[in-house]
C-alpha cells in the first residue's frame, strides 16, 4: 500500500494492549467503507504481548494501513512520563499530527464502531470543521449494551452539561478536519486537572463555535462501569429504563431517599 497517498480517514489508537484493542481494531476492518483509512496506534505502556499487535497488522484488509508508534516510553506522568494527560499522555496528540489524513478520529482501546459509523461520519463531516456520532453505553465487564446515551454526550447546547461546560462529546465521538481543527490537537495531552481527564471537553470549548455536523447515530459504543458512579449519573440511567441491579450489587445501588432527591432538582431545574 501506498501510504504517502493520503487516507479518506486516520483513525488514533492509544493503548496499552490491553484485551480490548482486538475489538476496538477489528471495528474498523469491519467498517461498510471502501475507502483508504489508517489506523495509528500508539502504545503508552505494554501490558499485552507484542505478538498482539503484529496479528491485527497481518489480519488488515487491502484498504487498511496500520501505522504503530512505540517511543520505548510512557509520556503519560502516571507511568513516568512528562503529560498529566492521564489516558495516554502526549500519544493521542502526536499521532493526530501524524495522521495522513485530513480527518480524524480518536477510539479508545476498549471501545468500538458500529460497522456505518466511518461512512456516516464522513458524510457527516461534509462541508463542516468537525463532527460527532452519539453513542451507546456498554458495561466494561460483560460488553452488554446497557442502553443509549440519551443525556449526556449530545453535542454543544445540550445534554447534563450545557449550562455548565456548553455540552459535551466523549472522545470517541469526535472527527474533526485536521486543518480546520490542529489548534485542537493539543487538549488531548495537557489536560485541565493533573492526572484527570477532560481533553474531550477542552477538545469542545476550542471547537464549538466551528461549523459541526452529525451522523444522528449511536454508532460508537463506549465501556463504563456503573458501580461507584454519582448517584445523578445513575438517575439518568434509572430513568432510561435501565434495571441497575443487573449491573451493581445490591448494596452498591443508592436507596430511594437519593432517588428522591434526584427527581426534586430536576424539578428544580426545570422550574
Amino acid at each position: 500500500m501506498d501510504l504517502q497517498a493520503r487516507f479518506d480517514i486516520g483513525i488514533v489508537v492509544a493503548t496499552m494492549v490491553g484485551s480490548g484493542l482486538q475489538q476496538a481494531v477489528r471495528s474498523v476492518f469491519a467498517q461498510q467503507f471502501g475507502g483508504r483509512m489508517q489506523i495509528l496506534i500508539g502504545v503508552d505502556k505494554w501490558h499485552g504481548e507484542r505478538a498482539l499487535v503484529d496479528a491485527l497488522i497481518a489480519e488488515a484488509p487491502s484498504h487498511v494501513a496500520i501505522t504503530v508508534m512505540d517511543l520505548g516510553y510512557s509520556t503519560s506522568a502516571r507511568h513516568g512520563g512528562v503529560y498529566p494527560g492521564h489516558d495516554s499522555g502526549a500519544l493521542k496528540t502526536i499521532l493526530s499530527f501524524a495522521a495522513n489524513s485530513r480527518f480524524v478520529a480518536c477510539l479508545d482501546d476498549d471501545n468500538w464502531y458500529a460497522p456505518d459509523h466511518v461512512a456516516t461520519m464522513l458524510k457527516a463531516i461534509s462541508g463542516k470543521a468537525w463532527a460527532f456520532s452519539l453513542r451507546h453505553f456498554v458495561d466494561e465487564d460483560t460488553g452488554e449494551i446497557i442502553c443509549a446515551d440519551t443525556w449526556e454526550s449530545l453535542g454543544p447546547g445540550r445534554g447534563l452539561y450545557a449550562e455548565t461546560e456548553g455540552g459535551f462529546v466523549d472522545t470517541n465521538c469526535y472527527l474533526l478536519d485536521a486543518l480546520l481543527c490542529s489548534d485542537a490537537f493539543p487538549e488531548w495531552t495537557v489536560t485541565r486537572v493533573d492526572g484527570a481527564t477532560g481533553g474531550d471537553r477542552q477538545v469542545l470549548k476550542r471547537i464549538a463555535d466551528r461549523p459541526w455536523g452529525t451522523n444522528d447515530k449511536a454508532s460508537v459504543f463506549c465501556r463504563v462501569r456503573l458501580a461507584g458512579m454519582d448517584p445523578y449519573v445513575l438517575w439518568q440511567f434509572r430513568r432510561a429504563g435501565v434495571d441497575l441491579a443487573r449491573f451493581i450489587p445490591a448494596d452498591k445501588i443508592p436507596g430511594e431517599e437519593a432517588w428522591r432527591q434526584c427527581a426534586e432538582y430536576d424539578r428544580t431545574q426545570a422550574r
